[in-house]
């Protein structure tokens, strides 16, 4: 279980992440269930990335989960794309994650 002390302390950090890399106008719901997984598997965080809306919510969600759970010592293992242009969205994912890097 993640060590922060509930929660809402966890989730709290999330949002501050999310604050802080920009991505404030994400998908709130998606961002909740990717923090929720996240709290269960820190450990083996592997976000199922739909294609609502790929590079301008799945991918910046994952991310700032990644980094809240890098806050507190555990390293998240990476998303998976659900469909579209493969190609495309694996590349331009790929460039998100660098931008933060």
């Amino acid at each position: 279980m993640v060590s922060c002390r509930t929660c809402a302390d966890f989730w709290q950090l999330v949002l501050q992440c999310r604050e802080e890399l920009g991505f404030t106008s994400t998908n709130k719901h998606e961002l909740l269930a990717f923090t929720a997984y996240a709290r269960a598997f820190p450990n083996n965080t592997l976000c199922l990335v739909d294609t609502y809306d790929t590079l301008n919510s799945g991918v910046p969600n994952f991310l700032v989960v990644a980094l809240a759970l890098h806050r507190l010592g555990y390293r998240a293992v990476g998303i998976r794309l659900d469909s579209g242009d493969m190609s495309y969205l694996s590349i331009e994912s790929r460039k998100l994650f660098k931008v933060r890097e």
